[in-house]
């Protein structure tokens, strides 16, 4: 009886082992090359050029990085191409970044080249869009003595910027969600490189249909998080007042002063009116102060503060308004506000967001409310 068992244990875990999956389809780390950067981008000939970057594992070699540069129709193709240059099968299940050009950004339809990305499952959705102001192979080929394999640099550059709230970051996943809502515009993460190193201090701002249309920098990206209310951590602004702002020409600005906000409250209102959206956006900051350049009571006349550090704040954040309108572009998502509050208006112009977005008014207020001064007052 206990052998009658034992024979049935041992063909139940035969059976089961039988239809575990095997390691048929393995690869042994040296067999691959492993792409961790692809870079896009058009030639003087507006003809595509690919860019592969692969660490090398052989300890023999002595640059760490692998760099490849083919010509192809479509990203698919440049596989083959890619594959008849490098020593190992091509695998983008580790893609850290996507580099693509400003050049190609302009053109109408650059994003079907990514349609390759989503259809591979094997290809990772977290890999992250980057626009590059200049050409892609200056990054590509950049090889800084004084950091790690240039591809994870990036990749860790670009989320120390975006937790910081200095730029925006996009996956390849959240592009692919943008695009086809209609209810707001895309955009992505801007690299350019220098003589000495490579910065991420900008923002590509596209259109409807994925087109680049205009850039804003790291000031202007920290206004569009307030009014995106999407910030990430304590996000720091610099201001100049001009009532505490004195005459002369300096390199100190002296109405300058600097805070965290550190927290945003958002109130949006939603009319259809005349033919026109009109929102009424209404902001609640909480703010600490780190830097001031002037003197001050803020123990006692704390309002007087505020009201100077709101109208300053309304002033810009109502220009970065003006110039997403001026550019037909709705990176706030308001759209989203207009399609659940003014859904028969909505309808009409759902296919061309972009033109109605640029049509609406606007009244933006902003009340900051100091919470903290510092260690002095």
């Amino acid at each position: 009886m206990a052998d009658m068992r034992r024979a049935a244990a041992i063909l139940l875990i035969a059976s089961m082992l039988a239809v575990l999956p095997g390691c048929k389809d393995r690869l042994d780390l040296e067999d691959i090359t492993l792409v961790l950067m692809f870079g896009l981008d058009l030639d003087k000939d507006n003809k595509l050029v690919i860019y592969a970057s692969s660490p090398v594992f052989n300890k023999e070699a002595k640059n760490k990085n692998e760099v490849t540069q083919v010509n192809a129709i479509t990203l698919r193709q440049s596989r083959g191409e890619l594959e008849a240059r490098v020593s190992a099968l091509v695998s983008t299940g580790k893609l850290q970044c996507i580099l693509i050009g400003k050049k190609l950004l302009q053109h109408p339809e650059w994003v079907k080249l990514l349609d390759v990305f989503y259809r591979d499952s094997k290809t990772r959705v977290k890999a992250r869009l980057v626009a590059v102001d200049g050409p892609v192979a200056d990054i590509m080929y950049f090889a800084p003595p004084d950091k790690r394999r240039l591809s994870l640099h990036i990749a860790n550059l670009l989320d120390t910027a975006y937790e910081r709230n200095l730029v925006e970051e996009t996956s390849l996943w959240e592009f692919h969600r943008q695009l086809h809502e209609r209810g707001r515009t895309p955009e992505m993460t801007e690299l350019r490189k220098n003589k000495r190193e490579v910065v991420a201090d900008s923002t590509a701002l596209l259109n409807d249909d994925g087109k680049y249309v205009t850039s804003i920098g790291i000031e202007e990206t920290e206004l569009l998080q307030i009014l995106q209310k999407d910030k990430k951590s304590d996000l720091s602004l610099t201001l100049v007042l001009p009532e505490q702002e004195k005459a002369g020409a300096s390199f100190l600005y002296a109405g300058s002063i600097s805070f965290y906000v550190l927290d945003i409250g958002r109130k949006v209102r939603t009319a259809y009116t005349g033919g026109k959206f009109r929102f009424d956006l209404d902001f609640d900051l909480e703010i600490r102060l780190t830097e001031r350049f002037f003197a001050f009571d803020v123990l006692h006349d704390a309002g007087q503060l505020e009201a100077q550090i709101d109208k300053r704040l309304q002033a810009q954040m109502t220009a970065l308004i003006a110039k997403l309108q001026a550019n037909r572009m709705d990176p706030v998502g308001l759209g989203l506000h207009a399609r659940a509050f003014q859904y028969a208006a909505w309808k009409k112009v759902q296919d061309h967001w972009g033109e109605a977005f640029g049509q609406a008014e606007f009244k933006l207020r902003v009340h900051a409310k100091i919470v903290d001064m510092g260690e002095i007052t």
